[in-house]
């Protein structure tokens, strides 16, 4: 509970440059020197505070909550200096559960104002101010300064969520470029020492050792900035000692402990570090498969943090596959069949997996049983049905669609319109056609009763080629309608999406198959075509009918 001597409101609001604190820290005399040289979160708002509030000739106190990192508010600056504000606590939760400014008014106190802070839709603080006065213009004159000045700490907002987000990009860039410095690498050798020399750049380690399980135990396979050393020197085997306590407890195990009350075993790790002469060590295993396939071995003078620690067990997480792959890949044959087969040895005798057994028993006996049950042999091909015999109707002459009734799936009988084609231009050809007969006739007539031979021929010759003319037009004007050429079923063609489109003579309307006989036409693979003998029975499974077999020989 913070606490302060009272002084009068009077004096409280002559006090432009009262020191804000929180838990016993001071800031400079001068808050705006001091909030010219803000640093940190605490120190922007402890500077903050006390200008906003010498700004506004009738405040008595004010409070700045800022949200902590498992979510709950504290003040971070208060002023004036050692106060207990414990009274404003309800204004500020009001306004933070409504996510909107509130006022209290009580008729003898103080107004209370307390302010949320919003950073993008979220809530991360409130800043309650109470003013001695019940004045509206206060008040209102209060809220604007208070808007001015709140984007201050919304800059701080903004600030500190930036650095999150950078903190977080750097730590995936890093993931990402040890990620593909290792994959690639041709061989586990290389991509180790790929691994311990970035991993010493990025932490700032004198060096990063990689040990890989051999048999139950860790052996040094990778030293950092070192392409070979000696296995049999004291401290590598030391090395060894200190990352096999990582590996059998499966845990990062570091020293000096980041948080007190650690209860891993470091003894190890800390005779390592005596005889190594680092101060800091960490030890990450990694695992994959459910196994631990490697350990890191970190070291450098400076304590590693919890943040630090995290990280590590991040890109574990990522790396330990990639090395498992790449381990997985220089197994020879042999080394690899006895792996899976002492994997799925292990699987099976586990009292923890009855159903792995069972399963086994039960593949056996399935194998068995296939083995020796006589069965037939099944050949499946996609299949097609159409009509034993199969006419087309086709354009007549060239022309439009008028109109077409017919499609395909549709029942139809002989002489049934199936379409019917555009004859408005073949109605005027055969007036005019008819109009130059007529002529051609008279012509005729004038010529004969003149006796004039040559007038007459071409006139007779003009009157034979209106009437060829006249007959080709009355023809096709009698074959504008597509009639159906006996009783079936329309199994292609549907021009009712194409009324007014030209058709070219001769083009394919509509195919027809009678209903009275069919054929079944089977696409067997050539795999299994020898399989596949005349007079074998078999059946047929319609996919409008996929409940009803029908069969076939």
């Amino acid at each position: 509970m913070l606490s302060r001597q009272e002084p009068s409101a009077p004096e409280a609001a002559n006090e432009p440059a009262a020191a804000a604190t929180t838990t016993g820290r001071s800031v400079a005399t001068d808050p705006w020197a001091a909030l010219a040289q803000a640093r940190t979160a605490e120190q922007l708002c402890q500077a903050w505070l006390p200008v906003l509030c010498g700004m506004l000739p009738h405040a008595r106190s004010g409070v700045i909550l800022l949200q902590d990192a498992d979510g709950s508010y504290a003040p971070v600056a208060i002023w004036p200096g050692q106060t207990d504000l414990s009274h404003l606590g309800d204004v500020a939760q009001e306004a933070l559960v409504k996510g909107q400014g509130v006022v209290r008014r009580d008729a003898g106190n103080p107004t209370q104002f307390a302010y949320p802070l919003d950073g993008g839709g979220r809530l991360f603080g409130a800043v309650v101010l109470e003013l001695q006065t019940e004045a509206d213009d206060a008040l209102s004159q209060a809220m604007r300064m208070l808007h001015w000045g709140v984007g201050w700490l919304m800059d701080l907002h903004n600030r500190r969520q930036l650095g999150v987000q950078e903190s977080r990009l750097a730590r995936s860039s890093f993931l990402f470029d040890l990620a593909l410095a290792a994959l690639a690498e041709t061989d586990s050798h290389k991509a180790s020492l790929a691994i311990v020399n970035r991993l010493a750049q990025h932490f700032g380690c004198h060096q990063v050792q990689l040990g890989l399980e051999k048999g139950k135990t860790v052996q040094v396979s990778a030293v950092s900035h070192s392409a070979t050393f000696d296995e049999k020197t004291n401290l590598v085997n030391l090395a060894a000692l200190a990352m096999n306590e990582a590996f059998d407890q499966r845990a990062t195990v570091v020293v000096p402990e980041p948080e007190e009350g650690a209860s891993l075993i470091t003894a190890a790790l800390r005779h390592y570090g005596g005889e190594s002469g680092s101060a800091a060590l960490c030890a990450v295993p990694l695992e994959a498969a459910d196994r631990v396939v490697a350990v890191w071995l970190l070291e450098r003078d400076t304590p590693f943090t919890r943040d630090e620690c995290e990280a590590l067990e991040t890109l574990a997480l990522t790396m330990a596959p990639i090395l498992e792959l790449k381990l997985t890949a220089e197994e020879g044959l042999l080394r690899h069949s006895r792996r899976s087969w002492q994997t799925l040895l292990r699987r099976t005798t586990d009292t923890s997996r009855p159903g792995i057994k069972l399963l086994v028993l039960l593949g056996a006996l399935l194998i068995v049983f296939l083995a020796l049950y006589p069965a037939d042999h099944r050949v499946a091909s996609q299949a097609v049905v159409e009509g034993a015999i199969q006419r087309v109707a086709v354009a007549p002459f060239q022309g439009y669609i008028r109109q077409a009734p017919a499609r395909a799936g549709d029942i139809v009988q002989k002489g049934q319109v199936l379409a019917v084609l555009e004859d408005k231009d073949l109605r005027l050809e055969r007036v005019r056609w008819e109009s130059e007969l007529e002529v051609a006739v008279r012509k005729e007539r004038e010529a004969m009763a003149k006796a004039d031979r040559v007038a007459l021929r071409l006139a007779s010759a003009q009157a034979n080629q209106a009437r060829a003319q006249l007959d080709l037009t009355l023809e096709k004007l009698s074959r504008v309608e597509v009639v159906a050429p006996f009783d079936g079923v329309v199994v292609r063609g549907d021009l009712s999406q194409e009324l007014g489109s030209p058709v070219e003579q001769g083009k394919v309307l509509f195919e027809l198959a009678p209903l009275d006989a069919w054929r079944v036409i089977l696409k067997v693979d050539e795999r299994d075509i020898a399989w596949v003998k005349l007079g074998e029975p078999g059946e047929l499974v319609l996919t409008s009918l996929p409940g009803q077999a029908y069969p076939l020989t």
